[in-house]
């Protein structure tokens, strides 16, 4: 079921998340210089595109049982409730460094877009990718399951 290309596409999901992280700057240091990690938002967007759609492929090409397609499912909504509540977890520990959210005035995003170079992380993120890959297995697993 891996392929090479399924691989790939993961390990550049994974080189877009660090290089995300590497381009945001942390609640405690100061930024003037506005959000560099915007220019890598299209390379994210490809790369969890292209992994998105050749883990679809992948699944709607599998031969599994009725029972694994189960246990296929039921494994990708515990990964997904685990992914969204640690992502949920992240977000509200990072707003919290910031001082608040960007309409509270002693927020250092006072004023900001929620998209800024202290929250890109809250956007692309591990937790994001998995929430992501979970959810697409989730459903196609869910077709395949109900289709057999």
């Amino acid at each position: 079921m891996l392929s090479r290309q399924l691989i790939i596409y993961f390990l550049l999901c994974l080189v877009a998340i660090l290089m995300v992280k590497e381009f945001s700057f942390s609640p405690e240091s100061f930024s003037g210089n506005g959000n560099p990690a915007i220019l890598i938002f299209p390379f994210v967007l490809l790369t969890f595109g292209l992994f998105g759609y050749e883990l679809f492929l992948k699944l709607k090409d599998a031969a599994f049982k009725r029972t694994t397609w189960g246990n296929v499912v039921v494994c990708a909504f515990i990964v997904l409730i685990a992914a969204s509540v640690l992502e949920i977890s992240y977000f509200n520990e990072l707003i919290q460094k910031l001082g608040g959210p960007p309409t509270n005035e002693e927020s250092r995003i006072y004023r900001f877009p929620w998209l800024n170079q202290y929250t890109n992380t809250i956007f692309v993120n591990f937790y994001t990718f998995l929430t992501y890959a979970s959810t697409l297995t989730l459903f196609t697993g869910l077709f395949r399951w109900i289709k057999k």
